[in-house]
Parts: C-alpha cells; sequence; structure tokens
C-alpha cells in the first residue's frame, strides 16, 4: 500500500510554512526583527575560497558583475516544483546554488601575502593596502575593491601560483537575495526551491535533541526533515548536512563580518570538520 501524495501548495502557503519554520529556528516572530534593517547571508568554505581564489587570478571570475537575475524581492518563489532542482538527482545541500554578490563579498588575506616575497607579488602591495583594512594578521579587503587594484595594477600571467596562497588568502562570501530577513534565512537553509527541491533525512544520522524537539512545531514532514539535517549534532554534521550553532552564534571564520559596525549575528552554522561555515546578518 503506497502513502497518499503530499497536497500541493500555493506559494503563499508554501511561503507560510516557510516563515514559521524560521521562527522555530531563531526562537521568535520574523516580525520581532526590524523590517528597516537589511540582512545578508555570509558564507564560507575552504575548497571553494580556493577554486574562488583561482578564477580571480585567472580573470574567470567579474567582481563587478552578479552572477544571477535581479531576484524577486517579494519572497514569493517563481513556482513549487515536484522534482529536486538538480531534476532526477538527489536534492543536497549545494554551495553552487548561491548566487554571488562579489562586490560586496570580503577577501581576507595575510599581510605577507602582498609583496615581494609574497604570493600575490609586489605589484599590488601598495594599492591593496590603501583599500584594505588591518585585521589580526590579515588585511580585509571587498570584493569591489580588490577587483579595481586589479584591473589597474593586474598580476602578470604566471607569475602568481594558488597554490603558493594556500592558508593566506580566505574569501567570505555574501550570498546575493533580496535583502528581507526572510530571503536571507531562505538561502541559509537551501529552501529557495519548493518541496520537492528539500534533502531528505538521513535515517542513521542524530539531530540535536534541543532541535529536534523544536523542529516538531514544523508541520510539513519534509521540510522538517531537511531542516533537521541542518541541526545534526556537532559529530554527524562531520560528514552530512550541517551543525546550527543556533540564534545569535557566529561561526569563527565569520568573525570579521560580524565584528563590522552596525552588524548582528541572527544565526550560524558550521559545516565539516571545520571546512565551511554560513551566518545570516542584520545590517543596520
Amino acid at each position: 500500500m503506497t502513502s497518499a501524495p503530499e497536497p500541493t501548495l500555493e506559494p503563499g502557503a508554501w511561503n507560510r510554512e516557510l516563515a514559521n519554520a524560521f521562527e522555530v529556528l531563531l526562537g521568535k516572530p520574523l516580525d520581532a526583527y526590524p523590517a528597516t534593517a537589511e540582512y545578508a547571508l555570509f558564507t564560507w568554505n575552504d575548497e571553494v575560497s580556493y577554486l574562488m581564489y583561482e578564477d580571480l587570478l585567472s580573470g574567470a571570475v567579474d567582481m563587478s558583475v552578479d552572477e544571477s537575475d535581479e531576484p524577486d524581492e517579494s519572497g514569493e518563489p517563481d513556482e513549487l516544483v515536484d522534482e529536486g532542482e538538480h531534476g532526477s538527482e538527489q536534492p543536497q545541500f549545494d554551495w553552487d546554488l548561491w548566487p554571488t554578490d562579489h562586490e560586496r563579498s570580503v577577501w581576507l588575506i595575510d599581510e605577507g601575502a602582498p609583496g615581494a616575497d609574497g604570493a600575490l607579488g609586489e605589484a599590488i602591495h601598495t594599492a591593496l593596502r590603501a583599500v584594505s583594512v588591518a585585521y589580526d594578521s590579515r588585511r580585509a579587503v571587498f570584493g569591489a575593491d580588490l577587483a579595481r587594484v586589479l584591473a589597474v595594477h593586474g598580476l602578470p600571467p604566471g607569475e602568481v601560483d594558488p597554490a603558493d596562497a594556500v592558508g593566506m588568502v580566505q574569501w567570505l562570501q555574501r550570498v546575493r537575495t533580496g535583502g528581507t530577513l526572510f530571503d536571507a534565512m531562505r538561502a541559509a537553509t537551501w529552501t529557495t526551491g519548493g518541496p520537492g527541491a528539500l534533502v531528505p533525512f538521513e535515517r542513521e544520522a542524530e539531530v540535536e535533541p534541543a532541535m529536534e524537539q523544536a523542529l516538531r512545531r514544523v508541520s510539513h514532514p519534509r521540510l522538517r526533515d531537511h531542516l533537521r539535517m541542518l541541526c545534526l549534532t556537532a559529530h554527524w554534521a562531520r560528514s552530512d548536512g550541517g551543525y546550527y550553532l543556533g540564534p545569535g552564534e557566529c561561526p569563527n571564520d565569520l568573525r570579521w563580518i560580524a565584528e563590522q559596525p552596525g552588524h548582528e549575528v541572527v544565526a550560524g552554522w558550521e559545516f565539516g570538520e571545520g571546512q565551511a561555515s554560513s551566518a545570516v546578518f542584520k545590517i543596520k
């Protein structure tokens, strides 16, 4: 005997399901957060960071251009699909699904990287220091400023080997959203598609007990299981899903963002064994 299919949801009904789920994660209503603020999702992933650095040096990425069309600031999905975003493939937490705001993403570059003996070479040393700020032993520079430096000074072909800068260059991706808390939470939880794009729960995985209890208030079973995969125990999140740090908690790799004036952490996640993290920020 087969189970009855889930009823089709209209966009408004699906958004209400999502809003309720986000309120469960945040522990308070969405309207408790000021609507006048801007909300942004920042992420860091060690592999993606390295690949973006390679693309930067090769000229394969234009940091003055966003990677997608204008977002739908209404928060309404274009359609609710019955299949996952990967067609017949199993839906997954795919970091490539996030469109990037290159200009407002941040590069953290070790002080020694731009210089005569550094991994970035001497050409951009002075110019980079002029558009960046000191942060511990690193320089923090926005993508728009770095793009201008490279446009003027460039890097001679073959001068820089990306492998030389492993551990010296870190990319903090700002994900492109409509600026609302709802949009940022949808991006952070990979719920920008319809119910068919949700990730199923791994049978053997374990959810943090407190979140297991809280997520029972999410009525949609597939959405509940999807979010359970983003609230695993720290042990299980080493190989599957993510570990939810909770409201107001920021992963260490995104501390620079949290320390900027007017920035406040809404919620954060960690993935793997320190290989990736994400956080939603309120920006006044």
